[in-house]
């Protein structure tokens, strides 16, 4: 595989987990919106960032959000035992562990957003510029504002492995066909979303 054939999947990745295709794109939306302003003066540039910073911690705080929500069902399903064995057996291991690690992910998920909106309140544009031009500093920062979604996406994984696990280990047949045709559905969904980002 060329470069040229990994970039637009590396910009796909970039743009779902980070919000734009890459660093250098944060950048220009910043230098774009400093030059579309008529006085150069410090007040302005500060605005222009502070609303760029507005949209990736709504994003973040919307991510906390819903990885609170998957925090507060998986655990419901840890503490609880299995009301339906013959259809779903939460309780054996392989699921219970997926569910265990879904939790897990999703705690992860809540602190590194946390940790990603302290972070966006400190920063300026002058550190963008200054990750573009040191790699740790770029590559720390890319990794600090995927991380949120990230570890969501681990956790959802996880949590839709433990309820398909779950569900293969019951006794009821047609209920084994509706989750194999729903993710049937469900990697057709994925590769039509992937093909449109790229």
């Amino acid at each position: 595989m060329t470069w040229q054939t990994v970039d637009p999947y590396f910009a796909a990745v970039l743009l779902f987990l980070l919000g734009a295709p890459s660093l250098e794109r944060l950048q220009q939306i910043i230098d774009q919106e400093e030059r579309e302003e008529e006085e150069d003066t410090e007040k302005k540039k500060e605005k222009s960032w502070s609303e760029l910073r507005n949209v990736l911690t709504d994003r973040t705080n919307n991510i906390n959000v819903v990885s609170a929500l998957v925090v507060a069902s998986s655990s419901v399903f840890l503490s609880t035992p299995a009301p339906t064995p013959h259809m779903s057996l939460w309780n054996a291991d392989f699921p219970y562990f997926c569910m265990l690690l879904g939790f897990g992910c999703a705690m992860l998920a809540i602190v590194s957003g946390f940790a990603e909106i302290v972070c966006l309140s400190l920063i300026g544009p002058e550190d963008i510029r200054l990750a573009r031009e040191r790699t740790l500093t770029r590559v720390a920062l890319l990794v600090l504002l995927m991380l949120p979604l990230a570890w969501l996406l681990v956790a959802s994984l996880s949590i839709g492995v433990a309820f398909t696990s779950a569900v293969w280990l019951g006794e009821v047949l047609w209920m084994k066909v509706l989750f194999t045709a729903g993710y049937a559905m469900f990697l057709f969904n994925l590769s039509l979303i992937t093909l449109v980002l790229l």
